[in-house]
């Protein structure tokens, strides 16, 4: 099963509050009692947000945490590296890759372009998708046009 990790979850989750704040910054304590997520996981989730500079954080009595862009502007792919590091699917989907059946796959060379397909969708959502059902449904249909779902159910025709 393909997935993201629970981490990279509660980022989209953390980012979501901050989208829904605004300009205004929340503590970490605020994001815990918001999210449900305990503190640790939030100074866990906030550490990698800050490192990858999706979230600007700021210290003292008025500091907090805050979205570092529009939430137009937050990748889905950004945050999925941030806790997960590069997207690879196989070991043969990096450039650099080490397999033991490598000389004797017929495959291991089409999982790149696989690979760079699912990076480039994820490129394209963006926090404001996730948070916006009728923006998926848009990205769905800019994503997969009618005449390409046509041919994929008409496969066996040709």
């Amino acid at each position: 099963m393909l997935r993201i990790s629970k981490l990279t979850d509660y980022g989209i989750v953390v980012l979501d509050q901050l989208a829904q704040v605004g300009a205004v910054k929340l503590s970490a304590d605020d994001v815990a009692q918001r999210t449900g997520l305990a503190m640790p996981t939030v100074r866990k989730v906030m550490k990698s947000l800050v490192d990858a500079g999706l979230v600007l954080a700021q210290r003292g009595a008025k500091g907090g945490y805050r979205l570092a862009k529009a939430p137009h502007q937050v990748r889905v792919l950004d945050v999925v590296e941030a806790f997960e590091g590069p997207v690879s699917l196989t070991e043969c989907s990096t450039e650099t890759h080490r397999c033991d059946i490598t000389a004797h796959c017929s495959l291991s060379s089409s999982w790149g372009g696989i690979n760079q397909l699912l990076m480039k969708v994820l490129a394209r959502v963006t926090l404001d998708d996730v948070r916006t059902p009728a923006l998926q449904d848009q990205l769905y249909r800019d994503l997969v046009p009618l005449s390409s779902r046509i041919q994929l159910l008409n496969i066996d025709d040709e």
